[in-house]
């Protein structure tokens, strides 16, 4: 899928998370905004969506260069190693909650709403894009009514208890310690010392 800017991907990604109905009344006038021909090709995105590929995720990254990602943290995790993954949290049990702490375009949550298919889903992105990439993935999912999204630090929020098991899963936003503001530094170095541990003011 080809787009020619982030402005394009997120109106095909608005339409996408719309929903089936409105997908079908405005397919042709969005195919027209962002540059996708045939009008076919929006339930071509679905479709790939719901074969468990991320086309909103990819193009999100070919759009965004590396080296503006690396400093957000953005890194999009390959499908096999998500799989991975979710297969392991799968084997250990099942969880009333899951949370991703980090969630970009949805690929850990979304794979674990499939596994889980009655586990509530949490994400929490602060990039207000990626955020909406999530959302238009769980609505190709039919798993809108299943997620709350937040759109925010993840290290700012508090989720209420739930009374059953909460699955943590993701790849939390990494970036080299040079580019990590000192309060940052100093809330890691806090934060640990609660919990009884050590951290490096030198870490990622």
């Amino acid at each position: 899928m080809i787009l020619s800017s982030e402005d394009n991907l997120k109106k095909l990604a608005t339409t996408v998370a719309a929903g089936p109905t409105h997908q079908t009344q405005v397919k042709h006038t969005c195919s027209q905004q962002v540059s996708l021909s045939p009008p076919d090709r929006l339930n071509e995105v679905v479709r790939a969506i719901a074969r468990g590929g991320d086309p909103l995720g990819d193009a999100f990254c070919r759009l965004r260069s590396a080296t503006v990602r690396r400093r957000q943290g953005a890194v999009y995790t390959p499908q096999p190693i998500v799989k991975s993954m979710i297969a392991w949290a799968a084997s250990e049990g099942t969880p009333l909650r899951v949370v991703d702490p980090g969630a970009g375009s949805g690929r850990f949550l979304l794979a674990a709403g499939q596994a889980f298919p009655h586990s509530e889903l949490v994400a929490v992105e602060s990039d207000p894009l990626a955020a909406l990439l999530l959302r238009a993935n769980a609505a190709a999912l039919g798993m809108a009514d299943r997620l709350t999204l937040i759109v925010d630090d993840y290290r700012k929020i508090a989720l209420p208890p739930v009374a059953g098991q909460t699955l943590y899963v993701g790849n939390p936003p990494y970036v080299r310690h040079h580019d990590i503001p000192q309060s940052d530094k100093d809330w890691l170095a806090s934060a640990a010392a609660t919990l009884g541990l050590k951290a490096s003011r030198l870490a990622g």
